[in-house]
């Protein structure tokens, strides 16, 4: 597999860190060409339900600043498409034990929806060591995206220990929740460390829904810290005040 396209990759971003620790990939900020806590069950957003181009996402995510007050940097759509070809391979290729956390180790499929729509930014401020991505999908259906926005506190909690073969290599992931201060209703926050064959990988996560978009903020590498969280949910924060 080409190593680059999966690097600091949000999509299916457990099994695309189950993948590094088996020495398939590592942390990379080349996304453009350019510069135990118990969590509340999430809050049903007010805004109407729609599907967001993606011209709109990409928009946002580029309208988004990191902590340092620099514009996010979009990945472009050649390399976005490629990497996605490579994270539904990786999936095909991938199992999960228990097998009710498949679903949410893939975010419930949904990047991988026929029509689904996405953009991903990363922050300058991203280092060889640990890369701040902002990931936004859009374009599934309906029913899919309440569900995610339901359940995701839910399988948060039953899915702290999983087993996974990942691409034919074992690796064990073990996921902690962590409380958010982030002002989108219904946002979640874990820690996830997987570790396998080439050693370990760890990330931060923060993510929400809003209409129709799930939005995802995340940190991901060799030295990720609980204490970065603020800056992800800063990303977060910002890119959901653009969803009207």
């Amino acid at each position: 597999m080409n190593k680059n396209a999966l690097r600091g990759f949000a999509v299916s971003g457990l099994l695309v860190m189950g993948l590094t620790a088996c020495g398939g990939a590592g942390t990379s900020t080349d996304a453009a060409s350019a510069p135990a806590s118990e969590t509340a069950t999430p809050t049903p957003t007010t805004v109407e339900f729609r599907t967001y181009s993606k011209a709109e996402l990409t928009k946002m995510v580029g309208d988004v600043r990191d902590g340092k007050g620099t514009r996010l940097m979009v990945m472009p759509d050649d390399r976005l498409a490629d990497t996605l070809q490579q994270v539904k391979d990786l999936v095909a290729n991938s199992v999960i034990e228990p097998a009710s956390c498949t679903s949410f180790l893939t975010g419930g499929g949904i990047q991988m929806e026929e029509g689904a729509t996405m953009s991903i930014g990363a922050s300058a401020s991203s280092t060889a060591e640990t890369a701040y991505l902002l990931s936004l999908f859009s374009g599934a259906a309906e029913d899919k995206v309440k569900a995610v926005a339901e359940n995701s506190a839910k399988d948060l909690a039953a899915c702290g220990d999983i087993q996974m073969t990942v691409m034919g290599n074992a690796v064990h992931a073990s996921i902690k929740a962590l409380p958010t201060s982030a002002k989108t209703p219904g946002a979640i926050a874990y820690h996830s460390t997987a570790a396998g064959p080439a050693g370990s990988q760890e990330q931060l996560f923060v993510s929400t829904v809003k209409s129709g978009v799930v939005l995802v903020a995340q940190s991901t590498g060799t030295k990720v810290s609980d204490s970065d969280l603020p800056k992800l949910e800063a990303m977060l924060d910002q890119a959901a005040d653009l969803i009207k």
